[in-house]
């Protein structure tokens, strides 16, 4: 599916133009008028509201691929998702479904940019969210994925370019030309000062121009290594960097999706490791600021990986083919076992992690929002360990059986007393007697004068733990619970470690 976006001023002339057409169908709409003139009308209630708002009609147009088709019904599916996500939530709007002569189903979306509350639907950088919309458009009805258009305009990597990569860990001249362009032209306003920003970056640039000396065409050079521009890709052509220096002079700097992409793919080449598992893949990119998010069918069966860097997502295909979920385990080698790997990627996705990723001030600050995730976010880690525990306790019953400790019950006790000391030493910490929010951690604590409750939030939801005076009673402590107190534990000594290191 493509998308294309005009704003304009005039409803009637855009309605004339959108209803007037041969075989055009209205298929949806939120208005009661039926013709362009009734309609034009109609919208001047929306427009109204906000009379000195320059471009207040939004036309949009997204076009299917030639052997594609949607029925109304799933058209009028996909046109209300994409309005919603792109902000169009109170908005008047008419829906007119096009097929041109080759056969090419389009639609047209004409709507006001006004809400009927008077607030103004943003505009800002509406094309680079309009296309995250039609990717997801895409994989919910089945369409062919068409990539977006900063991805298109980059030369995709051959098989070979990737293997060099990997072989020799050291990131192409054509891909670091990209990157550094992309980067530049976040903040830049005019060609002289585009080329004095990539001088300073080690790259050299040539400007070739006509008789009449206007400039034609732009060639680079890096690393021992010239290249022309559309070699680097129809993006990095004079044409291409011209428009882009443009657009980021008349609108200001955007959240740059080609800058985006390339960190995350760079970051990705940067902690993948051949063998290395899926969740572990996954779990390294938390750490590194990513999140990598396995999407799933209803039936549970993997349809592909994106990732999210802050407010941004990008499908793992648009960032390249090695970083779709085939290209990860074809050719970065990441190891992928259902058996071994599936259960542990659910986890990894339904437990609500939040990452501290903030300077602290003080010391009691570092220990307070450690305390706040610390029985919430490593379940991961240890659902991780337990499912592969179980899965070698499988295969070896012998081994299991030598593992089982001498005296089962004074392990219990000891295991247990030591959970309420945990217990006790993090409500110190947070300077609180209770601790834990459903929905949001794994476990509460309580306490009160020699009393301590500790009460799993998730799952059957039991108290597994209650100490009064010398009583201890723990009946529902499970082994897996023990992992995740003595986990816990162990990170919060790490990261106590690291934030002294830091005050020194």
């Amino acid at each position: 599916m493509i998308g294309k976006i005009i704003k304009g001023k005039s409803f009637q002339g855009c309605l004339s133009y959108v209803m007037g057409k041969s075989g055009a169908a209205v298929i949806g709409m939120n208005m009661d008028g039926k013709d362009p003139y009734s309609l034009a009308n109609e919208f001047s209630m929306s427009w109204q509201l906000r009379p000195k708002l320059n471009h207040k009609v939004c036309h949009i147009i997204l076009s299917l691929s030639p052997e594609e088709r949607l029925n109304n019904h799933d058209w009028k599916i996909a046109i209300a998702q994409y309005l919603k996500e792109m902000g169009f939530t109170n908005n008047q709007y008419v829906a007119v479904k096009h097929t041109d002569k080759e056969n090419h189903e389009h639609i047209h979306l004409v709507t006001s940019r006004v809400r009927m509350d008077g607030s103004v639907v943003s505009d800002s950088w509406d094309w680079t969210r309009s296309q995250d919309v039609i990717r997801k458009l895409e994989q919910d009805f089945g369409l062919a994925a068409v990539p977006s258009s900063w991805e298109s305009d980059r030369q995709e990597q051959t098989k070979s370019q990737i293997d060099k990569e990997l072989e020799t860990g050291k990131v192409t001249v054509k891909r670091q030309l990209a990157d550094k362009i992309d980067a530049t032209l976040v903040n830049t306003t005019s060609l002289p000062d585009f080329i004095e920003q990539l001088n300073l970056e080690g790259i050299e640039v040539r400007v070739d121009r006509d008789r009449k000396g206007k400039p034609k065409g732009i060639a680079y050079k890096y690393d021992g290594v010239s290249m022309a521009g559309s070699s680097v890709g129809r993006a990095y052509s004079l044409p291409r960097i011209l428009k882009r220096i443009e657009n980021v002079s008349e609108q200001g700097t955007p959240p740059n999706i080609p800058t985006i992409a390339s960190h995350m793919s760079q970051v990705i080449r940067e902690q993948v490791k051949a063998g290395m598992t899926m969740p572990q893949l996954i779990e390294q990119l938390k750490h590194s600021g990513i999140d990598a998010h396995v999407k799933y069918t209803r039936t549970k069966k993997i349809k592909g990986i994106s990732y999210s860097l802050g407010s941004s997502s990008i499908q793992g295909n648009e960032l390249g083919k090695e970083y779709s979920w085939g290209g990860l385990q074809k050719y970065l080698q990441v190891s992928y076992d259902p058996a071994r790997d599936r259960s542990i990627i659910l986890e990894m996705q339904s437990a609500d992690r939040k990452v501290l990723n903030q300077p602290v001030d003080s010391f009691h600050q570092a220990e307070q929002g450690l305390s706040d995730s610390l029985l919430n976010e490593l379940v991961v880690e240890l659902e991780k360990q337990r499912s592969l525990k179980v899965l070698k306790l499988n295969q070896s019953e012998n081994t299991a059986k030598a593992e089982i400790p001498v005296n089962p019950e004074q392990d219990r006790i000891d295991h247990a007393q030591m959970v309420a000391a945990i217990c006790h030493q993090l409500l110190n910490e947070l300077e609180t007697d209770r601790f834990g929010e459903i929905g949001k951690n794994s476990y509460g604590i309580q306490r009160g004068g020699d009393a301590l409750t500790v009460e799993r939030l998730r799952g059957d939801r039991k108290i597994i733990l209650q100490v009064k005076g010398q009583e201890i009673e723990f009946a529902n402590l499970s082994e897996f619970d023990i992992q995740q107190f003595e986990q816990a534990w162990q990170q919060r000594s790490q990261l106590q470690a690291v934030h002294e290191s830091l005050r020194i």
